[in-house]
């Protein structure tokens, strides 16, 4: 069966060339332009994939605003936004709706299709039995991408997720590189966004524990749980 991706952009030349980038026979592509005819399309099918620019048409959240619909049918669905705007409130707003990507534009075609056949395989994949993990409290649901801290349900995103069953699966005070961490993810997770994500792993514990302090940084190799 053909991966459903829904791509929402209201400027016709990217969109076109955005489909012409990703569409295959192993990849099937919804294409809308505006919010609201891509929100019904929820109610019909949700994607395996969205993709969405953020300003769309007159709505200047018209993307976040799809993709807080979409987290309402409670499914781990990964979601790229794309766009101009780059401020870190932008980019951290992003995340914080459940993103596991945020390309500025003009994008890179290649990075895109690299990304998306990345987050595919990994969502997509043959499901498993719940992780083994090495922290005590910390139980993972790989079967739904699922983590539970002191049995509280951790908001996560999928490539936090990812990024987090690294650490639960090595030994207590080993140091986890870098490339552990964007191998980890697929490949998804750039060198440069990893402490972004490692800063909302730790907010998202603090939600649960205030005095949450076990992820720490080891200056020039990575990080580690202790």
């Amino acid at each position: 069966m053909a991966y459903n991706v829904m791509l929402v952009e209201d400027d016709l030349q990217q969109q076109s060339a955005i489909v012409e980038a990703l569409q295959s026979e192993a990849i099937h592509i919804d294409v809308f332009a505006m919010r609201e005819p891509a929100q019904l399309r929820f109610t019909q099918q949700l994607p395996d994939l969205l993709i969405s620019d953020i300003i769309l048409g007159d709505e200047i959240d018209g993307g976040f605003d799809l993709a807080r619909n979409l987290q309402r049918y409670q499914r781990p669905i990964p979601i790229i936004f794309l766009s101009e705007r780059q401020s870190e409130f932008d980019i951290m707003a992003g995340h914080d709706i459940g993103a596991v990507d945020y390309l500025p534009k003009p994008i890179s075609l290649a990075v895109l299709k690299r990304k998306v056949d990345n987050l595919l395989r990994l969502t997509q994949m043959p499901k498993a039995e719940p992780s083994l993990s090495f922290i005590e409290g910390l139980q993972l649901d790989r079967h739904n991408l699922k983590a539970f801290w002191r049995a509280q349900p951790l908001q996560l995103t999928v490539t936090e997720f990812e990024m987090l069953e690294q650490f639960a699966l090595t030994p207590i005070g080993s140091v986890i590189n870098y490339q552990q961490l964007q191998t980890a993810t697929q490949g998804v997770v750039e060198r440069n966004t990893i402490n972004t994500h490692i800063c909302r792993l730790r907010n998202a514990f603090k939600k649960i524990t205030p005095e949450f302090d076990a992820i720490h940084n080891v200056y020039g190799r990575g990080y580690r749980w202790q």
